[in-house]
């Protein structure tokens, strides 16, 4: 899909995919009806929501260029922001480290804005204070505290892409096989996704978005972990991608079906890894029975082809 540039962010690009814009005007909308003021400043608090989520991305991308990992932009989307880098953190303290660094920053915003409140307006406690859920909808700094809190809380839930899928990756890779801790942070992330569908089903929480967040939860657990298998793959070879991937890269697949009959990093097969084809049997001779002549009236010939030739 179509995304334009931006700006530079630390010598990083970002760009806007177009439902970014979308976004921006349905939650301008909301946000109008939660704040109870204009539209101005309705828009005025989603670009500040977006700034703290281009935030977070930049907390992925500072910290994975102290590891030598480098981003090549970052994309803002309707579902948030995301960083590409350049290659994936395989050492588990550093995806750790570099996963967390995201939801950190936002925590830490919603501490500063706490603490200006609280430095502008006096402690929100006490006998003669409204912590009601209205009261703080009300106020600007409040709500896009409350925004960072969930945004934080959010990606720390343990279901890929969000950011506590890949930290209990980086969790279980201390002690495990990076490809066994994908499976289980990918099986774990896809039972969170599950929820997100059962719930509004059953009608406890959430709704239609809910639940299309957990099928995309589903659907991108699983392509995370096939995206692991196959650099894992890779390292070790064609024997290795046959056995992850049915045969696809030559041989004979798991359940003893044929592959596809091309191998991956290696020599074509000899005679005793594939079976010979067998030899096509000789064309039979041909005589002038098998052409076909075309002459003029007066005996001049003008075309001839064989029978089994197109006219063409």
């Amino acid at each position: 899909m179509a995304s334009a540039h931006l700006f530079k962010a630390f010598g990083i690009p970002v760009r806007a995919h177009w439902s970014f814009w979308l976004v921006v005007c349905v939650l301008a909308t909301e946000f109008q009806v939660y704040l109870n003021a204009g539209l101005g400043v309705s828009l005025l608090l989603t670009v500040c929501f977006y700034g703290c989520l281009l935030l977070h991305e930049l907390g992925h991308s500072l910290t994975a260029r102290r590891y030598g990992i480098n981003t090549r932009e970052i994309k803002m989307t309707m579902l948030g922001g995301m960083a590409m880098f350049e290659r994936s953190p395989r050492v588990p303290r550093q995806e750790l480290f570099i996963t967390a660094a995201g939801p950190l920053v936002n925590f830490v915003i919603a501490g500063l804005l706490f603490a200006g409140q609280c430095l502008a307006f006096g402690l929100p406690f006490g006998p003669t204070s409204d912590l009601s859920f209205e009261a703080w909808e009300s106020k600007f700094c409040w709500l896009l505290m409350f925004l960072n809190l969930v945004l934080g809380i959010f990606n720390l839930l343990p279901g890929f892409p969000m950011d506590g899928g890949r930290i209990l990756r980086a969790l279980l890779a201390l002690k495990l096989p990076y490809l066994k801790a994908t499976h289980i942070a990918v099986r774990v992330g896809q039972l969170v996704g599950a929820s997100f569908i059962l719930l509004p089903v059953l009608g406890i929480w959430g709704g239609i978005i809910t639940a299309l967040i957990g099928l995309m939860v589903i659907f991108l657990a699983q392509a995370e972990l096939m995206r692991v298998r196959a650099e894992e793959a890779l390292k070790q070879g064609s024997a290795n991608l046959n056995r992850l991937f049915g045969g696809l890269f030559g041989g004979r697949a798991p359940g003893g079906g044929n592959g596809w009959g091309f191998t991956f990093g290696g020599s074509p097969p000899g005679p005793s890894q594939a079976e010979p084809s067998p030899a096509e049997p000789p064309s039979p001779p041909r005589d002038d029975s098998d052409c076909v002549i075309d002459m003029d009236p007066d005996g001049k010939v003008r075309k001839v082809w064989r029978k089994d030739e197109s006219d063409g």
